[in-house]
């Protein structure tokens, strides 16, 4: 199937907006004294969930695309489509709560109204579940794979939606030690579930991690635990560091951390964004043609690889120089904290992830 690229950017954004709408919907919620000030825009919330209401709408018009081939002219096989596909009726049900979700910020200002919060924070666990039922571990599993793939998204959206708004609408103030108290213990739950979560769905989807790492599929769901690994650094950086700085310099503005934290995270969310656009390397009765290695694995082990051959790991001389230079990077990543560097810090954070990954792929054999 052809994958044209606004699918990618069309499920980054979503993801974005799921953070956003997460995020505003908890912050609204929080008394003033647990947070920093903070100027939300109005349009914030409604403008993200209208995006959720259009870009969740992509993925339907591609796969009905897709089966024009087969199934006859697009305006033939829509309703079949939104009505008896799971993908179709998971977005009917997205829209309907995004509609709700619309006139009640035209009715009642959540910022405002506990009350209304409370039902926005309900519309929004909604969109969460209701997007993870047309999910790849929904497919293999319609419980487990279904709650783990909801979860996985939720935990993300909560713990980064937070993030993106105390470091790019929170004003420089003294709540911050009030806010980390909170937040840090959140923050370290939701990446135990989104691990958790995340090793559920694995064991649906994807049979054999290391084989997977011919097929694109695999390589960015590696690429992905790998960006994990400088965003869990910049969570010790922004918890128990930060606590312990700000009680020294209760003046320090932790928000260029927060920022350079949410841009390693958008190349997360574009990582698995990517991943969703590809075939996963569990067998699927309905598309039984063969899984193919990726170019890039073709580019560095020849033409002639399969994706039967059983990899391990090897000596290879620029794959162990990566290595190092991965190992490197990962130390200037933690020096950078104590010489107040945020924007090197994300520079090394990225560096530590593209060379770990080259590394990998050229090691395995």
């Amino acid at each position: 199937m052809n994958r044209p690229m606004y699918a990618y950017l069309s499920e980054t954004l979503l993801y974005v907006c799921f953070a956003f709408v997460c995020g505003a919907v908890i912050w609204n919620g929080l008394p003033v004294d647990a947070r920093p000030e903070a100027r939300l825009p109005g349009s914030l919330l409604f403008n993200a969930v209208v995006g959720i209401a259009l870009l969740s709408l992509v993925p339907v018009i591609k796969n009905t695309l897709f089966l024009t081939q087969f199934a006859g002219p697009f305006w033939d096989i829509i309703d079949d489509v939104l009505l008896e596909l799971e993908f179709g009726k998971a977005w009917l049900w997205m829209f309907g709560m995004c509609t709700l979700f619309l006139a009640l910020l035209a009715l009642r200002d959540p910022s405002r109204n506990r009350w209304a919060n409370g039902f926005a924070g309900l519309l929004a666990l909604g969109l969460l579940f209701s997007y993870g039922w047309a999910s790849h571990a929904a497919g293999q599993s319609e419980s487990w794979g279904f709650l783990a793939q909801s979860f996985h998204l939720a935990a993300a959206s909560v713990w980064i939606g937070l993030l993106l708004i105390a470091g790019w609408f929170a004003n420089p103030s003294d709540g911050w030690l009030r806010f980390l108290r909170w937040f840090h213990p959140l923050s370290v739950l939701c990446v135990i579930v989104i691990v958790a979560a995340g090793l559920i769905m694995m064991a649906y989807i994807v049979p054999s991690y290391p084989q997977s790492w011919i097929i694109s599929y695999g390589q960015a769901l590696l690429v992905k635990h790998l960006l994990l690994i400088p965003v869990v650094v910049f969570g010790f950086f922004n918890g128990f560091a930060l606590q312990s700085r700000l009680k020294i310099h209760p003046q320090f503005d932790p928000r260029p951390w927060f920022r350079v934290e949410s841009v390693i995270i958008l190349l997360l969310f574009a990582a698995t964004a990517f991943m969703g656009q590809q075939r996963p390397p569990h067998d699927d009765p309905e598309n039984p043609e063969p899984l193919v290695p990726s170019a890039l694995f073709r580019l560095f082990h020849g033409s002639d690889v399969t994706t039967d051959m059983r990899l391990t790991f090897g000596l290879q001389p620029a794959g162990m120089l990566l290595a190092l230079a991965a190992v490197a990077l990962l130390l200037l990543l933690l020096r950078s904290w104590r010489r107040n560097t945020p924007r090197l810090a994300a520079a090394f954070g990225i560096g530590f992830a593209v060379t770990a990954f080259l590394s990998i792929l050229l090691l395995v054999r």
